[in-house]
């Protein structure tokens, strides 16, 4: 398993806690609680205001196991939280963690190899020290500088990862 498996494995596991740590709420007289989140395709209708299209969607279950399938707005509304803000950063995140999976992969590699055999490639300390910072800031969804890119590109090559 890579390290952008691993911490999109991560991601996923912070979705499921964070439905799991969603109380219960009432929407007409009903309980319900957040059981999924996802990007419909193709796009659905909300089933609460009727809006269409709608590409990102949560789903509600009452107690008696009937789903719900909401907008943004609706899901905000009926919970009285910001829902859908909260998912928009996982998936802001998540495509980060993704769309970098080529530097995060390289540079982990890289790591590991220099602690198994640290003169297998000449590192001066400062550089170790900016790829440790940039992994860990790519692994946390951040884009990476222009010049952290480059560093990575430089050792990458070196080190016959790209």
């Amino acid at each position: 398993m890579t390290k952008t498996d691993e911490v999109l494995d991560e991601l996923k596991m912070a979705s499921v806690a964070f439905m799991n740590s969603f109380f219960p709420f009432e929407y007409e007289d009903t309980t319900y609680r957040l059981v999924d989140y996802y990007v419909a395709f193709p796009w659905i209708k909300c089933e609460v205001c009727y809006n269409y299209p709608i590409q990102y969607v949560s789903v509600v279950r009452s107690s008696d196991g009937q789903d719900l399938h909401l907008c943004d707005e609706c899901i905000d509304l009926i919970t009285k939280r910001r829902v859908s803000e909260w998912f928009k950063k996982f998936r802001a995140k998540n495509e980060t963690v993704t769309s970098n999976r080529r530097y995060i992969d390289g540079i982990d590699s890289i790591l590991t190899a220099h602690k198994r055999r640290p003169f297998a490639i000449q590192m001066p300390e400062k550089d170790l020290d900016e790829l440790q910072k940039t992994l860990e800031q790519l692994c946390n969804g951040f884009e990476p500088s222009r010049k952290q890119q480059q560093l990575a590109e430089c050792y990458m090559e070196l080190s016959g990862f790209i």
